[in-house]
């Protein structure tokens, strides 16, 4: 297989994932898999992989969960810059400590999501919109080998 149609494949698993249903009593617990995926190419791949895939990507969410245009693109974009600023750092850290930046990372994109949606009266002000910052940042660790793996074996540079 060609390195780009795998890249490609964990773009599309990762927009699959975001569109899967998810019971209405866990909905707080809903990992970001879109960001997750970005964030591992942009930190693997940061000359390749920058806020141009990253606002797309944030687009495709936007359009899967029938938001507001340009929302998801706009935390994606502010997110992706961070971690290629960063990259040579994070690259440095033990994996639980790239889980709890990530966390960080993806608490802005709660953050500002909450925003935007509280402007528009759809959401109340609860702690719990930073429980998938957190399950997103336990799930670093194996996000992150398996998609180390994925790019080794088919050589994706």
């Amino acid at each position: 297989m060609k390195p780009i149609f795998v890249f490609c494949i964990t773009l599309l698993t990762a927009l699959m994932l975001e569109a899967m249903p998810f019971p209405e009593e866990l909905v707080w617990f809903r990992p970001e898999w879109a960001l997750l995926v970005i964030l591992y190419w942009v930190i693997a791949l940061p000359f390749r992989v920058g806020v141009g895939l990253a606002w797309f990507l944030g687009l495709m969410v936007d359009l899967l969960q029938g938001g507001i245009i340009g929302q998801h693109s706009l935390t994606y974009v502010i997110i992706a810059y961070t971690c290629a600023v960063f990259y040579k750092r994070l690259r440095m850290y033990h994996r639980w400590q790239q889980g709890f930046f990530i966390c960080l990372l993806v608490s802005i994109n709660q953050l500002v999501d909450f925003w935007i949606d509280h402007y528009l009266g759809h959401a109340e002000p609860t702690l719990m919109i930073f429980m998938p910052a957190v399950i997103t940042g336990l799930l670093w660790p194996w996000s992150f080998i398996i998609l180390r793996s994925v790019r080794r074996i088919y050589a994706i540079r």
